[in-house]
């Protein structure tokens, strides 16, 4: 068993690679596919919380200036405001008071005296009625060309006539962010200011954390999907095999036996339901090959003989009429059985039409009893059916419904039966009849394959019983006419069939 595993090692392997692969680029499709909304609302979050920073920090610029009429003082107050809580009217400090201030104030983060203050924005200038540019503040990268953010931006007319703008401008491959507010001076626009800041550093972070996030939940769900792949596989890898061993004949395979997941327990319980119908179906098929071949062999070689010593003058006169009576009757049955393998095979392959007219049933067994009534292996047998004595109409084929009886009553025969019965009921627009005999009954062993397709009992009973396609047959027609054949009870005192049949509606 264990090469036979091996035999299916790749197939299972490329199965789980097959399967891995799809639902790989499936969870990657479908994380891309959020992610890239989570980006877009990222960069959208970003850009309106900056923006608002930035016209926050604008206004605050502007409330600061208070009108102040000289551009001097107004520009004291916003590197009062970069520089720290001084006095704002304290004049503006040089580059090394600054550098000094700075100095101070790392100190103080380091011992841990943290001074909350809003965001400092990097760029920040203003343009007058004129049209005029002052810098007030400049990007400390000296590595990127910032003249880009101080010229005459196209939105500044609009800033004069007292609206606050937002806009982009791209520097250097980078984005930078900016805001544009009016500035008043006695109740008059009379400037624009601009703060501006980069954008890029502020959403790369969220732009990594959200990569990081989707790769790492694709390499989850692929290990979990890997590891639960190769639990189930082993299994499935075994039931692979026992179809390989079943394929060569051996109908006893090594199945898992305990398995946790109810889906592939399921399976496993029903291939090996079938391999065990497999295994009973073979053992027919070695019965039914030992069976016909004895069943045909044996008229033939009777009539062979009979005819050949009738043919030599072995024997004349009344011997020689009976040699050709018992060959008239070994043909008879040999015609039987070969005419019960045409029935089968056509009611298998549906080929067997079924003429539906009105058939009065009770009639019909009437001359079915009164047919078999002369025939001298009938001549033990007495029938008492209990029919009603008005008709009683079903629709189907005559011809069919009475080689179904013939068949029932015959099998009643072959059970070494001397009295038949036959009761009537109708139930639900169904007529009911059953056919009860006194029989030797049907052993324990044989009753659940009884209906089976050339079943004939146990080995040593199955000689003299011809195809096993009686009832199988009986049951074929009782469907046919949309009724059923059932075997209601059996035992040492007789067994009884239950047929149900569909009642005529004119």
């Amino acid at each position: 068993m264990s090469s036979k595993q091996n035999d299916y090692t790749p197939n299972t392997v490329s199965m789980l690679t097959y399967w891995t692969r799809r639902y790989v680029l499936v969870l990657l499709g479908c994380l891309l596919l959020l992610a890239l909304a989570a980006g877009i609302w990222i960069r959208i979050d970003t850009y309106e919380h900056i923006y608002s920073m930035l016209e926050l920090r604008a206004e605050q610029l502007v409330d600061l200036n208070g009108q102040a009429p000289e551009e001097s003082e107004f520009s004291n107050k916003l590197r009062q405001m970069e520089a720290g809580p001084r006095e704002l009217k304290q004049p503006f400090p040089d580059a090394d008071i600054i550098k000094d201030d700075s100095s101070n104030r790392k100190q103080q983060m380091e011992a841990g005296h943290h001074e909350p203050r809003p965001p400092i924005p990097e760029a920040v200038h203003t343009v007058d009625t004129a049209g005029n540019i002052q810098i007030i503040k400049k990007d400390e990268n000296a590595a990127i060309d910032t003249s880009a953010l101080f010229a005459v931006p196209p939105s500044y007319q609009n800033v004069l006539a007292g609206k606050n703008v937002r806009e982009q401008v791209h520097v250097d491959s980078q984005t930078w962010l900016r805001v544009g507010v009016p500035v008043y001076q006695n109740g008059t626009v009379c400037k624009a200011l601009y703060i501006s800041m980069p954008v890029d550093n502020q959403i790369r972070g969220p732009y990594g954390l959200l990569a990081l996030l989707t790769v790492t939940i694709t390499l989850a769900g692929w290990l979990v999907l890997y590891f639960l792949s190769r639990r189930l596989i082993h299994p499935l890898r075994e039931v692979a095999a026992a179809a390989q061993s079943i394929a060569e004949g051996n109908y006893d395979p090594v199945l898992p036996r305990e398995v946790k997941e109810r889906e592939l327990q399921q399976l496993i319980e029903s291939f090996r339901h079938m391999a065990a119908q497999l295994k009973q179906l073979e053992q027919l098929r070695s019965v039914l090959l030992a069976g016909v071949s004895h069943e045909l062999r044996t008229p033939i070689t009777s009539i062979r003989g009979m005819i050949q010593a009738v043919h030599d003058k072995i024997v004349t006169g009344a011997a020689a009429e009976e040699f050709l009576q018992i060959s008239w009757n070994e043909a008879k049955r040999l015609q039987q059985m070969v005419e019960e393998l045409l029935d089968f095979s056509s009611f298998e392959a549906g080929a067997a039409p079924i003429r539906g007219e009105p058939v009065n049933l009770s009639s019909l067994i009437n001359e079915v009893i009164h047919q078999l009534s002369v025939l001298p292996e009938f001549s033990k047998v007495r029938f008492e059916p209990a029919l009603p004595a008005e008709p009683v109409w079903v629709n189907g084929d005559a011809g069919r419904l009475r080689q179904m009886f013939i068949n029932l009553f015959d099998n009643s025969k072959k059970a070494a039966a001397t009295l038949i019965n036959i009761n009537f009921q109708e139930l639900n627009q169904q007529i009911i009849l059953d056919i009860e005999d006194d029989g030797k009954g049907i052993d324990t062993t044989d009753q659940p394959f009884i209906f089976e397709r050339f079943y004939r009992g146990s080995a040593r009973q199955a000689i003299g019983r011809g195809l096993g396609l009686g009832l199988t047959i009986s049951r074929l027609l009782a469907h046919a006419h949309g009724g059923d054949l059932v075997l209601l009870r059996t035992s040492a005192a007789g067994t009884t069939f239950r047929l149900s049949l569909t009642r005529y509606l004119k």
